[in-house]
């Protein structure tokens, strides 16, 4: 069984651009740093720009980075887990190449790029046969531990659903042709399908527990398609997948109707679950993230792992004026930490490696570093 003690989540190539490290370098201070598993991009499975860049740049080809085997090994000889990471429903030059495939949302708007975000549905086979012929060359390829499923889920820029938000002037996809009558088949409900807003008022009216039970079942199905790809390809690897932070009771339990998360039945698909307790984006306080992680936790009998941020996010462009905090102390860092160490669930990962190496040298970096070495470490 995977050691999910204490992950860091490797999203970019800075370790090797930025920093200079080679694979094996790169591998010793993880393992210095205490760690069980790491959740990596390659390029094998590559991922685009989200909070973080991830997209490979010009040089990078022949970058140490690359050498996705070389670092994969590498940590394999340390004793670290690798899992690797591929983003489901975030795809943005897929969607660029397929806009007929954007979702549409409860007033019948056909979705726009927010930030660095646009979407799409678990529904679309389309991308969901992407995917999968993606998983199909790098399985064999890397020969993971664990595959880490990002953005399986229906669309919606979640991180900005902070706690003044109203959930009615949040759009909720999807409401498109393709989707209503997929629905309608499965549920046998009659919709006007290519009118949204009236679809979506009368799924409100009259069928909103289907509409929750349907939308669910989709997301569950989507990964149960990449967990058979995987299986394929090498038995008995794990399947994790990003997780939303939020209680059933927040938003009237937009983490199911909205977003399609039913923790209950993902768990017949999903090995670990990694919620994404990022407390200064969603403007929480230190001992959120192991609420929230024991919250998720006790809906399961899978395993459950926690997410802090090395740094603070989302303060520029449309983000700024939300009242977020600018910085994560070592102190704080360290009472996030504490609890998560008390609590129910079964480890933590960083995001990001290389957003902790910029800090390893402060003072609170420092802190941080020797806090997480810690970590249940008995």
């Amino acid at each position: 069984m995977i050691d999910l003690r204490l992950g860091f989540k490797i999203y970019d190539n800075d370790w090797s651009r930025k920093y200079g490290m080679r694979p094996e370098q790169a591998a010793d201070v993880l393992a210095t740093m205490g760690a069980t598993f790491a959740i990596a991009q390659s390029r094998f499975l590559p991922m685009q720009d989200s909070a973080v860049e991830s997209e490979l740049r010009e040089g990078d080809a022949g970058n140490q980075a690359r050498d996705d085997v070389a670092f994969r090994n590498a940590l394999r000889e340390r004793g670290i887990a690798y899992f690797g990471c591929l983003n489901i429903c975030f795809d943005p030059a897929f969607t660029a190449a397929h806009p007929e495939l954007l979702p549409v949302d409860q007033f019948g708007r056909t979705e726009e790029k927010q930030d660095w975000y646009v979407g799409l549905p678990p529904d679309r086979e389309e991308n969901l046969e992407h995917k999968s012929a993606i998983l199909e060359r790098a399985v064999p390829a890397l020969d993971p531990d664990g595959i880490h499923l990002g953005f399986v889920r229906w669309p919606g820029f979640w991180e900005i659903w902070l706690p003044d938000v109203e959930r009615a002037a949040m759009p909720e996809y999807c409401y498109s042709p393709r989707t209503l009558r997929r629905f309608c088949e499965a549920a046998r409900v009659d919709l006007p399908v290519n009118d949204a807003p009236k679809a979506a008022r009368m799924i409100a009216e009259n069928h909103r527990s289907e509409w929750r039970e349907w939308k669910c079942g989709i997301t569950v199905e989507a990964i149960a398609r990449m967990r058979a790809t995987v299986q394929a390809k090498r038995p008995g690897t794990a399947i994790a997948i990003n997780t939303l932070p939020f209680f059933q009771s927040d938003f009237d339990n937009a983490v199911e109707e909205v977003f399609g998360q039913d923790i209950g039945r993902l768990s017949q698909v999903v090995d670990v679950f990694e919620a994404m307790s990022y407390h200064q984006i969603l403007r929480r306080d230190a001992i959120w993230p192991a609420a929230v992680g024991s919250d998720i936790k006790r809906r399961t009998d899978k395993r459950v792992i926690c997410t802090l941020q090395a740094q603070a996010l989302y303060l520029e462009g449309m983000h700024a004026g939300r009242g977020r905090s600018t910085e994560i102390s070592g102190k704080e860092f360290g009472s996030a930490v504490d609890e998560l160490e008390k609590s129910v669930v079964d480890g933590m990962c960083v995001f990001t490696f290389s957003q902790l190496l910029e800090r390893q040298d402060s003072e609170d970096g420092r802190k941080m570093v020797a806090r997480l070495s810690r970590f249940r470490r008995g």
